[in-house]
């Protein structure tokens, strides 16, 4: 745009409509004659009433002065100051004179206000600044807030009485410049460099995470999935045990490495290689299932990491994996009481230490002789039992078993009558 009336212009358009349409006469033109004007408010009006809108200042917008320098600005002898758009900032004076009635000034410089509230962009007929120019351009119409005297002193600067006026700011208006610098040419010669890798290590080899796809079924029943990474699997035995299996991602794996779980015991780092006993048949990704009974990982917070006998001494960096107590899925996913009031379920890998079973959200108290009375759970071998806590409202409850810090998947809901 080299322009500055286009703004101008666009402002009077968008006035003029409004005033034309204005539902405070009914969505009809007023019953008396306005003209929106762009002159200088001192140039006398040939209507009833003037809405003037007057450009008074132009001043560079700082937040995209410089802004838009490139290669092609800086090269062919163009300056690139002079190779970039004139960024600017437009504040106009928007008053109203009516020659007989101060009911018909307040009347259009309040539908005048109320239409540029409404069209805070205004859209503007001209191309947004090279490369990539669009037309219709944009820029915005904001409300500014001068005090009394400076209003004062512009209305004595023009040598006219002060009239209702609103002070509004158009940021931005683009003025494009006279030549616009050459597109840099293709590049015609590529240099590949070649350096040592940063490594350190003998192998490129990395490992990214572990990941495990969760589904289970909610009460409904509803079959759900749900990713988790870092994975939490659990030691399942039988045909159930292809759902805990984890995928261990990473870069530069081999057919060959070791899988190595890292425990931390007693805070003693603890290497375990579980590639004979985990790691299923298949090219990387490598696929981990981890066993159940005597070769079970206990529950908590590992690391996997991997080793290449063909690299001795050479380790990869670690991943973290979580590994759960397991619930017995079968059956559905409602758990109903006995006759006795209290509720069974078949678990798994449960330390004899560090587990909370929740009902719900209630944390209930774990017993190791008896039977579970209200608010109690004991566990017998692979048999869970417990009862709800006091005052349970009736529905479905999770039942939440968390060992060691590592919650077990969703399986069972208590159904409470």
């Amino acid at each position: 745009m080299r322009d500055l009336s286009i703004i101008t212009d666009a402002l009077r358009d968008l006035l003029t409509d409004s005033v034309n349409t204005s539902p405070v006469f009914g969505g009809n033109p007023p019953p008396f004659s306005v003209t929106v004007s762009g002159q200088h408010p001192q140039t006398p009006a040939l209507s009833d009433c003037e809405l003037n809108v007057y450009l008074f200042h132009i001043a560079p917008n700082k937040h995209l002065a410089n802004s838009f320098w490139s290669q092609g600005a800086q090269h062919g002898g163009t300056p690139a100051v002079a190779a970039e758009p004139l960024s600017l900032d437009l504040w106009y004076m928007v008053s109203v004179q009516s020659k007989t009635s101060y009911v018909q000034e307040q009347q259009i410089l309040g539908i005048a206000m109320q239409c540029l509230h409404d069209n805070v962009v205004l859209e503007v007929n001209a191309p947004t600044p090279l490369p990539g120019a669009v037309t219709p351009s944009h820029a915005t119409v904001i409300l500014e807030s001068p005090s009394f005297d400076e209003l004062s002193r512009l209305w004595q600067a023009f040598g006219l009485p002060l009239r209702p006026t609103a002070e509004y700011r158009v940021s931005v208006a683009f003025l494009t410049p006279e030549t616009v610098p050459a597109d840099m040419p293709n590049a015609e010669i590529v240099n590949l460099v070649a350096a040592p890798s940063l490594t350190t290590d003998p192998v490129p080899a990395r490992l990214f995470s572990t990941r495990r796809t969760l589904v289970y079924t909610a009460p409904g029943p509803v079959e759900k999935s749900v990713q988790l990474s870092p994975a939490t699997t659990a030691p399942a035995p039988g045909a159930s045990a292809d759902a805990q299996t984890v995928v261990l991602d990473g870069a530069g794996l081999v057919t060959g490495d070791h899988v190595v779980l890292v425990s931390y015991p007693g805070e003693v780092r603890t290497e375990t290689d579980v590639t004979s006993t985990w790691l299923a048949a298949g090219d990387p990704p490598f696929r981990l299932t981890p066993p159940s009974g005597a070769d079970a990982p206990a529950p908590g917070r590992h690391e996997m990491v991997l080793t290449r006998p063909s690299e001795p001494g050479w380790q990869s960096n670690p991943v973290p994996l979580n590994v759960a107590a397991w619930i017995d899925s079968a059956g559905g996913p409602l758990v109903s009481a006995n006759q006795q009031g209290r509720f069974s379920i078949t678990v798994g890998n449960v330390p004899a230490d560090g587990v909370v079973l929740r009902f719900g959200t209630t944390v209930l108290q774990r017993i190791v002789v008896g039977m579970p009375n209200a608010g109690q759970w004991r566990l017998s071998g692979s048999t869970l039992t417990f009862a709800a806590p006091t005052g349970a409202a009736p529905g479905t409850h999770l039942v939440g078993l968390r060992a060691n810090d590592v919650e077990a998947d969703p399986t069972k809901w208590a159904v409470v009558t």
